[in-house]
């Protein structure tokens, strides 16, 4: 009887299908989380998928969903970035693969549904979502890993037994050194996602990664800085600098694209320091305005360079740190327009909650009007009063100049009796000569 089962089991296995299989790591995904999945067969796949044969419809409307796909050993490692609620669907199309050495192609389609899980405590409601940056990992030779709080609550993380509390809207960075070409980071929240990390160039004849010293040693906390500032009221904020490696870092220069932004800078930091960078803020005009600190320095007898994001809504004068909060109405719903980025909003201005999303929108309920600049070619008569301004200073340099050199213009009346005087001289002497 035993082995009548063992000849069964024998005979089920060589029955089974080589059909591609997709599956994903979790069956419920809310807009802004990222869709981990895998791609496996029990054949060979003939070539790798590439992102190109991804695609993603609405109906039968085709959208767009930024996506990755990644192969190793058999398979193919997929992520999506969500951005929205929806009934999606994915599909996968010309698939190659072989069953029993024969060529064949598949095609998979599976829906999507992006949703967003609301909870409440003691009458509150709020949402836990985390985004992860890359879904797959790349690593040369570090293996950086960004985790976004996208909900309005905030999250507990754990990875390789460390501990963090990720803020609403704040980012955390993962740094890991893979000893490995593949492997896994497990993140466990309100869910447990598993992050590939393959490392092509990982020296396994010597078990260790090929650059042991890690030359690029300037950090910044937090990673990316979030600010509410308020037009009139200058506001400070810090940004700890740590420099981790052994060797100083000089030449420090520092330059943002953010215009009423000082920056109290430092020249260099010695090795293992922690320093206060202080950041002085004076917003002139209301509105969502995101860039960068860029910092180059030289290290290691190489010039590097890093960026902070920046991410600061400014209300206009006269608001309170209560207006900073979030309704839970669209900004349509109140009657409110969302400025460009050329424009400032005249009136009051509130965060309402942003369509189709769970992100914040900075909603004007007065009028969008644009800013004002003097940039030559804006259609503005600033070049026609320089114009006139030079010409005025032009002609009262070129009157003070005669009048040091004590030359007095003379009158039509004058210049005539001088010439007539000129012409009887001339007569005068040919008389004379006669």
């Amino acid at each position: 009887m035993r082995c009548v089962a063992i000849l069964l089991s024998i005979f089920l296995i060589s029955m089974a299908s080589a059909l591609p299989l997709l599956e994903f790591q979790h069956e419920q995904t809310q807009p802004g989380e990222t869709i981990l999945a895998a791609i496996t067969t029990t054949g060979e796949f003939s070539e790798e998928i590439s992102n190109d044969q991804v695609k993603f419809y609405e109906g039968r409307k085709e959208i767009f969903l930024e996506s990755g796909i990644k192969f190793y050993e058999d398979t193919h490692y997929l992520y999506v970035y969500t951005t929205r609620e929806g009934n999606f669907s994915m599909k996968i199309s010309n698939i190659l693969y072989t069953e029993k050495g024969e060529l064949k192609s598949t095609t998979i389609t599976t829906p999507l549904l992006i949703q967003t899980n609301e909870l409440t405590d003691d009458n509150t409601t709020y949402t836990e979502i985390l985004s992860i940056k890359p879904g797959v990992v790349i690593a040369n030779p570090e293996a950086k890993v960004k985790l976004i709080n996208k909900g309005t609550s905030p999250i507990d993380v754990t990875y390789d037994e460390n501990e963090i509390t990720i803020q609403p809207l704040h980012t955390e960075e993962i740094i890991t050194y893979p000893q490995k070409i593949f492997s896994e980071l497990k993140i466990s929240t309100y869910k447990d996602f598993t992050v590939s990390i393959i490392y092509p160039t990982f020296n396994s004849s010597l078990n260790e990664t090929p650059f042991i010293e890690e030359k690029f040693d300037l950090k910044h906390d937090p990673d990316l800085l979030f600010a509410e500032l308020i037009v009139d009221n200058d506001t400070t904020e810090t940004i700890q600098l740590f420099n981790f490696g052994n060797e100083s870092i000089t030449n420090m220069v520092f330059v943002t694209d953010i215009d009423f932004i000082e920056i109290k800078t430092i020249e260099n930091m010695t090795g293992k320091e922690i320093h206060n960078l202080s950041l002085s803020f004076s917003p002139n005009y209301p509105g969502h305005i995101q860039g960068d600190i860029n910092i180059t320095y030289t290290q290691y007898d190489e010039e590097k360079t890093i960026s902070i994001p920046l991410s600061i809504f400014v209300l206009p004068k006269g608001s309170t740190v209560e207006d900073f909060n979030v309704t839970e109405e669209t900004c349509s719903d109140q009657f409110g327009i969302v400025c460009a980025d050329s424009e400032v909003c005249d009136g009051k201005a509130i965060f309402t909650k942003k369509q189709d999303s769970i992100d914040r929108e900075y909603c004007c309920l007065g009028s969008c009007l644009p800013i004002e600049t003097d940039e030559p070619g804006s259609g503005g008569w600033g070049w026609l009063i320089g114009l006139v301004i030079l010409i005025i200073l032009g002609a009262g340099g070129f009157y003070f100049y005669k009048k040091s050199k004590g030359i007095k213009q003379k009158t039509p009346d004058q210049q005539i009796k001088e010439t007539t005087d000129k012409y009887s001289k001339r007569l005068t002497g040919g008389l004379e000569r006669g």
